[in-house]
């Protein structure tokens, strides 16, 4: 009897220190879990945010220089969807049809990027501006008349909220839905820095030995 109260209480505080072993163990085992759901959740959106800022600017600049230029239109499918592309009343703007677009500055200006680690879809809102230099075609003027008097039709910046659908393991336009024309380019986003191209450095021509 003395020796079986006497263990008692020692088999009472074995078990206490193994729960609290055990509460120890789950508990860490939790967090790692849960910081490695935290990284991997972090990684794969970083990873969207940088396809969904380069797919925008490469589709959209593609886009406009099909509308001013002779853009390569059956690139544009790597972008945007066939059912946008057909009803995408750009693809049949004649505007500049009649003009020889010598230089232009195209500029997108991405101010939020919308999209979850295992969304589908995701909005982007940019703000896009052209500036074009060039002259109508001379077939289009008769002898009387004077280029001065027909100058290039300026293009109207838009801001825009672009929207994406992932199929096939990737990211396509499928929507630009106009929010404003004309905006005020004070109230722009500021652009991630991280998130911005950075251009590459011009070599230096090395000067060559006199023979």
């Amino acid at each position: 009897m003395t020796n079986s109260s006497y263990e008692e209480p020692r088999d009472v505080k074995r078990l206490r220190v193994a729960r609290r072993s055990m509460m120890y163990v789950v508990r860490s085992l939790m967090l790692i879990i849960l910081a490695c759901i935290l990284c991997i959740g972090a990684f794969l959106t970083a990873e969207r945010y940088s396809n969904l800022y380069i797919l925008t600017s490469e589709g959209m600049a593609l886009r406009a220089e099909c509308v001013f230029a002779d853009g390569a239109r059956n690139d544009l499918e790597e972008y945007f969807t066939l059912t946008f592309l057909q009803n995408d009343p750009a693809m049949s703007d004649a505007t500049y049809a009649n003009y020889t677009i010598t230089d232009y500055t195209y500029d997108l200006t991405i101010e939020k990027i919308s999209v979850l680690p295992w969304s589908m879809s995701a909005t982007v809102t940019a703000t896009e501006r052209v500036s074009l230099k060039g002259n109508i075609n001379a077939d289009q003027l008769s002898e009387d008349q004077n280029p001065a008097d027909y100058p290039l039709p300026e293009w109207t910046p838009k801001r825009y909220k672009i929207k994406f659908i992932n199929a096939n393991a990737r990211w396509y336009i499928t929507e630009l839905v106009l929010v404003e024309e004309n905006p005020d380019s004070s109230n722009l986003g500021t652009p991630d820095p991280n998130m911005t191209p950075i251009p590459a450095a011009t070599p230096t021509p090395k000067p060559t030995e006199a023979p």
